[in-house]
């Protein structure tokens, strides 16, 4: 049975050893594991603070050209910005190689180095994304936003199902979690929760968090190791049907029956059959890590 890693720029399957083995070298810069990021909040609290409020801040562009970050007149921000701009680049780079879709021009990057000073200011929580431009609280794993700027890149409403918004960009956190571990303890206790039920959207939001959106993570991250893209560009695009965004799209079972050839139930079976494998932590003399 393959192992879910990160990946590499060389393939998907490589793209997602990569992936984490960066995220473990980063940790000094990038700490802290994901957390519910209040979707009922509105984003219009700090829609009146746009890019002019943000003016008098510190900028770097990052070498892509594509990312500017901006933090608040503050040496021990500053410091921090070059080593974040290339962090942006390379996740940028992995998730345009998984969701098959290009970059846009321009992100922003609003840094803060204060939930407290963020939340004062904008009136909700970090880290959230507003368009081309997210706002993200230092301490916070940076892949998170940057997956969900990329999944509104191939629909503008992300994915029709919850499992996918949430699991997706906690697995490309880059926080070092092994996300497989937690499921796998789920697994050995009786306590995971059934695929059938994590898959349903009416259900999802009301399972346990943050049990609900780790194994999404691992049961999203299982997928793309052993059968490529085409499962998360069907969950993010194909869910929504006609150009108009209608939600009379593919439904979950049928879009993973295109990209795999497989049922939900043989998939299931599959994904909890490799989770003691996928649990296992990586070995010091190779590059296999976990997400």
């Amino acid at each position: 049975m393959k192992r879910l890693n990160m990946l590499t720029p060389k393939s998907l399957i490589s793209i997602i050893v990569a992936t984490v083995f960066i995220a473990a070298l980063s940790t000094v810069l990038l700490t802290g594991c994901g957390k519910d990021n209040g979707d009922e909040q509105s984003a219009e609290s700090g829609a009146k603070y746009n890019r002019e409020y943000f003016s008098g801040w510190m900028r770097h562009t990052s070498q892509s050209g594509i990312f500017e970050l901006r933090c608040p007149q503050r040496e021990t921000l500053a410091e921090r910005l070059e080593p974040i701009g290339a962090k942006c680049d390379e996740i940028l780079m992995l998730l345009s190689q998984m969701l098959q879709t290009r970059p846009p021009e321009n992100i922003f990057l609003m840094v803060f180095e204060s939930q407290v000073e963020a939340e004062k200011l904008l009136g909700r929580e970090l880290p959230y994304v507003s368009g081309d431009t997210i706002y993200y609280d230092v301490f916070y794993p940076l892949g998170a936003p940057i997956a969900e700027l990329m999944m509104k890149r191939v629909h503008p409403e992300g994915s029709r199902f919850n499992f996918v918004n949430e699991g997706f960009p906690t697995l490309i956190d880059f926080s070092g979690q092994n996300y497989h571990a937690r499921a796998f303890e789920h697994l050995e206790n009786g306590t995971l929760i059934p695929l059938d039920t994590l898959l349903d959207t009416l259900m999802y939001k009301g399972l346990p968090y943050p049990q609900r959106k780790e194994q999404a993570a691992s049961f999203i991250g299982y997928l793309t190791l052993n059968y490529g893209s085409a499962p998360i560009v069907g969950l993010v695009k194909s869910g929504w049907g006609n150009a108009s965004g209608s939600s009379d799209g593919m439904s979950i079972s049928g879009i993973l029956r295109l990209a795999t050839k497989k049922g939900v139930d043989v998939l299931g079976y599959e994904w909890r059959k490799a989770l003691p494998n996928l649990a296992k932590p990586a070995s010091p003399d190779t590059t296999e890590v976990t997400p």
